[in-house]
């Protein structure tokens, strides 16, 4: 800036760093927090609060120098570099928490493969690991280490649950990529060194070719027995393929130094084959997806072109011209006149067979139409000027008689030789005049491409690292998709202000565990749905691994299977239309498959404890359930019982109050018949002049009958004072319905029916 070119500029002050015997090699400073951060070359980082030179945190990154540093604009995160190592740190310094930490391969990449549904990138390097990388993210989520000796290939089993490595250490090594395990180790009877591998499209036999016996060892992988040698080539082994398909016509091809191409038949027995010649040594090979090609790379730069099952030469591609590029600073003739050296060392073919990818020697990795032995496209993998061969073109100044300035050594230990990745070879290693690795530059190169089983997209082991080609624009690295201001303290007031969604998407790209558990658990019923549906597809693993966590811990079972059942019903489509492509998607459904098996499991251990609860409830309900009918059957029972009694009573005083009540007007009437047959008798003499007074007395006296008896005057007296004039004999007729009617009494029924009987019988001659 102009202001700070005028006046005069002095040190005010000078203060120390404890440095524990190491040197700063770093340092980055914040002028809004005034912290001041300061890397060792100890592998250590001090965070310092000035002016007062408070010393905040300590941290230890590993034990290699820390190169860089770096704050954001906030001052809350750290970036940490350490190039050696190739490591990359990002702490948040308030929390004590890493919001980012990576590491790749310190050394050269020798070999990578695509996994059969092309989501992950498995390699291996000379720093004798074998890593395991997301292709959509980038990101290295397992590392084994077992070998111990430079890694040379790696291939996966067509089931993809299962990687195998060789190495330099004469072993062949299974890994398990379920638990991430190293589950079979195949060795020789004698020490070899293995440079090649490969898996027949069964899965079940691995091959690998060696590079000091010249032989091929066969194994079992379900046993890890050695099943055969084969033996024939003169030199190194440098590659083996199987032909695609299966079955006993499988052929395994192997490419050697010999400048040979043989076949074998593996599972017949048979041995050798074919044995196909070529005029330089053949460096790599790879067979067409339907196996009725096989193309092989030579040192002299040209691809040949056979019929594996007739042994017949088809054509060739020269790609010289194609491969060459850029000058080395040993070189002492340009880039243009440069022949030697340029060769393909590897070769992929696509998906359909035809095309054809070819990466060696040089920063080209270039495309080949098959059926047109045209070169189709060619990409520089590096524009790095750090290696050496990127230019075409050298600066003349910078050659003196000894030799190019850049290999000579002459300033010692530099402080930035690790900012490069380092090399192994022989020269520089035994301390050739001239090769010091403080000034040698390693090439740019590179060892070996694969094309993903989907063809959207490619990947070259360079010199640099792993470079990643693809045809969509879903798969420009992105770390962790994180800005500054996605702090905790903004997760809680996205919460309290009722932004469900921000909030979870800053306890998601933040990794708090703690922070995404107070965000699920408070989120409303009604906005699950809404949430959840939100979500960028790329967080559904870690929320569906959270949500299996939470199953299983947390009280609230109703809740979480509401926050399972709207992610699933949101995402599991897009999930499963995904699996097995190329982009975030297809990297979220693989990613999805562990954590949806934990899910699973959580669900079946939920429902078998549901399931005994709520069985026995059940017996207890039904327990229940039959205990109160029974109860209220019995109360029922109980109370038509106390009806019953009731009435019968009532009905009792009833019946005998009207049974009294007829008892008195009877014996009133049988008073009456009397006291009127006795005057009947005594006037019988008197003549026919009293029958009037006789019949007036008998209607009176039937009145009487019939208010005693409680009825109306029905002729019943009439009749009876009929019976009594006009019979001959009324004496004996009155005793005997006199005996009847006290019959009746001691009876106590019919009496009513019987007078009305005796009426109707004399009525009519009574009163005729």
């Amino acid at each position: 800036m102009p202001f700070l070119a005028g006046g005069k500029w002095s040190c005010a002050s000078k203060d120390y760093v404890a440095q524990r015997g190491a040197r700063v090699s770093c340092a980055a400073y914040h002028p809004g927090n005034s912290l001041l951060v300061a890397g060792l070359t100890s592998g250590l980082f001090d965070i310092y609060q000035l002016p007062g030179w408070e010393n905040i945190q300590t941290l230890s990154i590993s034990r290699e120098r820390v190169s860089s540093l770096a704050f954001n604009h906030t001052g809350d995160w750290i970036a940490v570099g350490c190039a050696k190592l190739g490591q990359l740190l990002v702490w948040e310094w308030r929390s004590d928490s890493y919001v980012l930490k990576q590491q790749g391969h310190y050394h050269d990449i020798s070999t990578t493969a695509f996994s059969p549904d092309g989501a992950l990138v498995a390699t291996g390097s000379d720093d004798r690991k074998v890593k395991l990388f997301q292709l959509s993210s980038g990101f290295c989520f397992i590392t084994f280490a077992e070998h111990t000796a430079p890694v040379t290939s790696v291939a996966f089993l067509p089931s993809g649950q299962a990687l195998v490595s060789a190495s330099l250490d004469g072993t062949v090594r299974a890994y398990d990529l379920i638990r991430y395990r190293n589950f079979r180790t195949m060795t020789s009877p004698q020490p070899v060194q293995f440079g090649c591998v490969a898996v027949d499209p069964g899965g079940e036999v691995v091959a690998a070719g060696t590079v000091d016996t010249f032989q091929i060892y066969v194994w079992s992988v379900r046993t890890g027995r050695l099943l055969d040698v084969l033996a024939g080539h003169e030199g190194p082994v440098s590659q083996l393929a199987f032909s695609p398909g299966g079955g006993p016509a499988t052929l395994l091809a192997s490419a050697s130094w010999d400048k040979t191409v043989r076949t074998w038949d593996v599972f017949s027995g048979r041995g050798a084959v074919e044995s196909l010649p070529h005029n330089h040594d053949v460096l790599a090979l790879a067979f067409a997806p339907n196996g009725k090609q096989l193309a092989a790379a030579t040192l002299n730069g040209d691809i040949t072109f056979w019929d594996p099952h007739e042994a017949v030469l088809v054509h060739t591609i020269e790609g010289r011209r194609d491969i060459r590029g850029g000058r080395l600073a040993s070189d002492r003739r340009a880039a243009g006149n440069l022949s030697s050296g340029a060769a393909f060392r590897s070769l992929a073919y696509s998906a359909d067979g035809s095309f054809l990818i070819a990466g060696g020697s040089s920063r080209y990795v270039v495309i080949y139409d098959v059926v047109e032995r045209v070169m189709l496209r060619r990409f520089a993998v590096t524009n790095n000027r750090s290696l050496d061969g990127v230019l075409d073109v050298l600066n003349s100044k910078h050659v003196t008689d000894a030799g190019p300035l850049a290999l000579i050594d002459n300033e010692g230990d530099a402080d930035d030789a690790e900012l490069l990745p380092a090399t192994l070879e022989a020269a520089a290693a035994a301390d050739v005049p001239g090769t010091g690795t403080a000034k040698k530059r390693p090439p740019a190169r590179t060892s070996c491409v694969a094309l993903s089983p989907t063809g959207r997209c490619w990947v070259a082991a360079s010199t640099e690292g792993l470079v990643l080609y693809s045809l969509g624009d879903d798969l420009l690295f992105d770390p962790t998709d994180l800005t500054e201001d996605l702090t905790p303290a903004a997760c809680r007031k996205a919460l309290a202000a009722g932004a469900y969604v921000r909030a979870a998407l800053i306890a998601l790209r933040l990794g708090d565990q703690q922070l995404l558990a107070q965000c699920i658990f408070t989120t409303p019923q009604s906005q699950v749905s809404t949430v959840a549906a939100a979500l960028p597809v790329a967080f559904i693993p870690q929320l569906i691994t959270a949500l299996s966590d939470h199953l299983q811990q947390s009280a609230h079972l109703e809740f979480v299977l509401r926050w399972c059942h709207a992610v699933c019903v949101a995402h599991g489509p897009t999930l499963e239309a995904a699996a097995g492509g190329v982009g975030r998607a297809a990297a979220a459904a693989a990613a999805a498959l562990p954590a949806l098996r934990s899910l699973q499991k959580a669900l079946t251990r939920a429902h078998e404890d549901l399931a005994a609860a709520a069985e026995a409830n059940v017996y207890t309900l039904e327990y229940l359930f039959m205990a109160g009918q029974a109860e209220q059957a019995a109360v029922d029972t109980q109370m038509r019982t106390h009806i019953s009694v009731d009435n019968g009573e009532g009905a009792e005083a009833e019946g005998k109050k009207r049974e009294q009540g007829s008892k008195e007007g009877r014996n009133g009437v049988k008073q009456q018949r009397r006291e009127s047959t006795g005057d009947m008798v005594g006037q019988q003499g008197e003549g026919a002049g009293n029958e009037e007074e006789m019949s007036s007395s008998d209607d009176k006296e039937d009145d009487g009958d019939g208010e005693a008896n409680g009825v109306e005057d029905d002729g019943v007296m009439p009749l009876v004072s009929v019976k009594r004039i006009g019979g001959s004999r009324q004496g004996g007729d009155v005793e005997q319905e006199t005996g009847e009617e006290e019959s009746e009494d001691e009876d106590g029924e019919g009496d009513e029916e019987e007078s009305e009987g005796a009426g109707e019988e004399g009525s009519m001659p009574g009163w005729g």
